[in-house]
């Protein structure tokens, strides 16, 4: 199953993060301003909504057991 995980060099800690705004199951976090958003994996779903709200095309779908290299939204 895909996760969403975030790029740390690419994400700009927008405020506020239009990725969190609309994330269903609040699985994007973000603890200290001016840090990048973190992705709670057990929360995160998979449904991609994530990708489309990024400006910075900061988040991507990674297979969190596997580690493998980051896919296209499903």
């Amino acid at each position: 199953m895909l996760r969403a995980e975030v790029k740390g060099e690419a994400c700009q800690a927008c405020r506020p993060c239009p990725a969190r705004q609309v994330c269903k199951t609040k699985a994007l976090m973000q603890f200290d301003l001016g840090e990048p958003a973190v992705v709670d994996w057990p929360r995160c779903r998979g449904c991609a909504t994530c990708l489309a709200a990024c400006p910075y095309a900061a988040i991507v779908m990674r297979n969190p057991y596997t580690g493998g290299s980051p896919v296209a939204a499903p």
